[in-house]
């Protein structure tokens, strides 16, 4: 068992003394001008924002000046995870629906709101910490350096330094040199809880604005609540469509060709070979019709080709058998899991199969890459007549059921032409 005069014999604790500090030191010296521009930014993008809110242009400099305090609240997050303090970032989701509607929602978000009051209050909060680290490492490095000085300024024959006039005015018997350098000293043996304290006034604060709060985390548990709900509407649809397709196609040719086999049976006992031969042909026509059939159902259940050779290889089978001439674009360097490549092979499928029946568009354009967070993101454009929309029990709604399951993001927008996007987060 460790005492204290153990750990204080142990020269590690000096060093770590010494290298948090100077993280410390490095992080409040630059918290200033960080805070400054973050302030003059926000405390001008909203004042626009306010002052032309009568007219359209207000808006968007709202939501451009909560953009920018997310910049900064995320330089913010990242400075202090260099100095050993983890301020988990609060996810907003972007909203779904028409560009005007996304910046009302935007502007309704809490937790943009309370990154931009942390932009603001940093700035005096900033004022107080430099200003205090910048005194204390002036005492530090002019004190413990006074000794030379007083001797530089001596030998020149100069008057002295205030210390010098210090001294003797109060009659200590001490040098001016060694006055310096005790008060050197002294700020050196109280620059950590000095440094420690400024430092941990933003701490505080970020911890205050940008981590998430109750409410934060009662709205993630009612979207996480939501999406299961989605997910379990979206299986079961998904199920009750099989079920129907299975009806309506594979079950009603294989009655079909079960009552064709047995007209060939007649034939044949009656001896008539060329009838016989006749409908074998159609039945071997029939038999095709099903096994296609079927195939293309076990591709919308799991597609062997997207297990087996990745989505890229899934995407670009799918486009092949479009009736439309598709363009694949894809931009991912690694395969997504399972699941998320799943969701977005499906999603693209369904959106090239709706622009094939009802778009009348001449040409398709599947794009997949990374967003600037690192997610998955699917887009598939067509050059239609557009109109695509996310009724209740139709398969786009279905498949923002299951994007939403997945915490991603679902949209569609046009015309001109549809374009359906899906964002899944992969980190």
């Amino acid at each position: 068992m460790s005492t204290q005069s153990d750990h204080r014999d142990d020269p590690g604790w000096f060093r770590a003394i010494a290298t948090r500090t100077g993280r410390e030191s490095v992080y409040l010296l630059a918290t200033f001008p960080l805070a400054l521009a973050s302030f003059i930014v926000i405390v001008t993008g909203l004042a626009l924002g306010v002052g032309l809110a009568i007219i359209w242009v207000g808006l968007p400099i709202g939501v451009g000046t909560l953009v920018a305090s997310r910049g900064f609240a995320r330089i913010e997050r990242l400075r202090l995870h260099a100095c050993g303090t983890v301020v988990e970032e609060v996810k907003v989701r972007l909203p779904a629906g028409t560009l005007w509607a996304r910046f009302v929602r935007m502007l309704r978000n809490p937790d943009l709101w309370r990154e931009a009051l942390h932009g603001i209050l940093a700035m005096p909060i900033s004022c107080i910490t430099w200003s205090v680290t910048i005194t204390w490492w002036a005492m530090v490095i002019a004190g413990l350096t006074g000794p030379i000085w007083e001797g530089i300024t001596q030998h020149y024959g100069a008057t002295g330094s205030g210390s010098g006039w210090l001294v003797h005015t109060l009659g200590w018997p001490i040098s001016a040199g060694l006055f310096d350098f005790g008060v050197g000293l002294s700020a050196l043996l109280t620059l950590p809880p000095i440094i420690r304290g400024c430092a941990a006034m933003h701490i505080g604060l970020a911890r205050a604005l940008l981590s998430q709060d109750r409410a934060s985390l009662e709205r993630r548990v009612a979207e996480l609540s939501q999406a299961r709900d989605q997910l379990g509407r979206a299986e079961s649809d998904g199920l009750r469509r099989l079920e129907r397709d299975l009806h309506d196609g594979p079950q009603q040719s294989l009655i079909r060709l079960g009552m064709d086999l047995a007209a060939v049976q007649r034939r044949l006992e009656e001896g008539d070979v060329d009838a016989a031969s006749a409908l074998i042909a159609d039945t071997r026509q029939l038999n095709d019709s099903v096994i296609a059939d079927l195939r293309a159902l076990s591709r919308s259940i799991a597609p062997p080709v997207l297990a087996e050779r990745g989505l890229a290889a899934a995407l670009a089978t799918a486009g092949a058998t479009s009736p439309i001439p598709v363009s694949l674009r894809y931009q991912l360097t690694s395969e997504p899991p399972q699941a998320t490549a799943a969701a977005a092979y499906f999603v693209a499928c369904e959106a090239m199969a709706n622009a094939a029946k009802y778009s009348g568009a001449s040409a398709i354009e599947v794009l997949a890459r990374c967003d600037d967070e690192g997610g998955l993101v699917i887009e598939v454009s067509d050059d239609g007549t557009g109109g695509a929309a996310l009724l209740p029990g139709h398969g786009l709604a279905g498949l923002r059921d299951r994007v939403t399951a997945l915490d991603g993001q679902f949209t569609v927008s046009g015309p001109p032409g549809t374009t359906v996007t899906a964002v899944f987060p992969l980190r």
